[in-house]
């Protein structure tokens, strides 16, 4: 009997061990696929906005990182422009490709 809940005890362990291992794996990638997402929009952005935003540094335009600006504030701004800022219509960044520069500029918390 004590040897039946021995070896019970340790299917139980290694049976932890394995969802903790799992769990760990799930932790690591989701970081991965996260990081992966967000530079899918690099080039894009590096098309329509690195000249001026290099990196989302201050270059001819100011620094956009860190400003945490909504979705929706950043979208206006790339649409219609502001000030020294000209708009990036549709014809030269697509509504596809405006989404993935916002998962970008997501992971440079110029958009939160």
């Amino acid at each position: 009997m004590d040897r039946k809940r021995e070896r019970g005890g340790w299917a139980m362990c290694f049976g932890v061990l394995g969802a903790l291992t799992l769990a760990g794996a799930a932790m690591v990638s989701a970081p991965r696929a996260a990081e992966a997402q967000a530079n899918e929009g690099r080039p894009q952005f590096n098309r329509a906005c690195g000249r001026c935003h290099p990196n989302g540094e201050e270059d001819t335009g100011p620094a956009i990182r860190n400003k945490n600006k909504s979705v929706e504030e950043m979208t206006k701004i790339i649409r219609q422009g502001t000030g020294k800022m000209r708009a990036i219509g549709a014809n030269k960044l697509s509504d596809a490709d405006l989404a993935k520069v916002l998962t970008y500029l997501r992971s440079m918390h110029a958009v939160r």
